[in-house]
């Protein structure tokens, strides 16, 4: 702190009148409270600093690592959560993180053994333009707790899936166009079944995967349907109908009803 001038006290005999006395006193208080205001904030921020660079951003601070094809417990079947469970804090706290994960790792879906919290819970949405799905519409976000299909329709389409768990590569997977899902909300109610079509469909199919222990590429007709990124991006040198005719025309983010 800087020093606080000193001034002479009063008397009889001072030249200056005492209201100009009494002012000085308060600039003098009021230098001496600015000095110390200022001391305290540099104090704050620096600190602040510092534990900011322990622990990265307030919204990365509580976003695991994400779990790679291969982790034993990525592909083990997850059991449901029980009402208790989903009641408790630390559950509610990972149901608030998922999205943010979702977000923070550059995903439209992400299940819950994806960054390690081993639970039968996902969430999917788009908000706005994602570079690994160009062409994909915009979706709300959802959360589905203890989530299974009961229902799945006859036909099919096609897709190029990708996966933060398999990172650089793309599979062309077939699933029903349309489900009916169950499920829990976030806080342990049950909902009504849900009805879901199109992309919505697909992604609730790929995160339930998930759930199961189930990852894309185990889900591709053959390897011929499993390609790098690296090759999607460079599509305009594929072969003609190369894999097969409706993955050449694909895009990412599309869906398509020939294989």
């Amino acid at each position: 702190l800087a020093p606080t001038p000193l001034l002479p006290s009063a008397s009889a005999s001072d030249p200056l009148p005492r209201s100009m006395f009494a002012l000085m006193k308060l600039l003098q208080l009021a230098f001496s409270s600015k000095c110390l205001l200022s001391f305290i904030r540099r104090r704050a921020a620096r600190a602040r600093i510092v534990k900011m660079s322990a622990i990265g951003s307030p919204d990365e601070a509580d976003v695991p690592s994400l779990r790679y094809l291969g982790d034993e417990r990525l592909m083990r079947r997850q059991r449901d959560a029980t009402v208790e469970e989903i009641e408790s804090d630390e559950f509610q706290s990972s149901l608030r993180m998922l999205p943010r994960a979702m977000s923070r790792h550059g995903g439209i879906g992400i299940a819950g053994p994806q960054v390690g919290w081993w639970a039968r819970v996902f969430c999917f949405g788009i908000e706005g333009p994602n570079p690994r799905y160009p062409n994909a519409d915009e979706l709300p976000l959802r959360v589905y707790v203890n989530p299974a299909i009961t229902w799945s329709s006859e036909e099919t389409n096609w897709m190029w899936e990708g996966c933060l768990s398999v990172p650089g590569m793309r599979g062309w997977v077939e699933r029903p166009r349309e489900v009916r899902m169950t499920s829990l909300d976030e806080r342990g109610k049950a909902r009504g079944e849900e009805h879901l079509t199109g992309l919505a469909a697909r992604i609730a199919q790929h995160e339930l995967d998930h759930l199961d222990g189930v990852l894309f590429p185990h889900r591709v007709p053959s390897r011929d349907y499993l390609v790098p990124q690296a090759s999607i991006e460079q599509r305009g040198s594929w072969a003609e109908d190369w894999p097969s005719p409706g993955s050449y025309k694909t895009m990412l983010g599309d869906l398509c009803d020939e294989r």
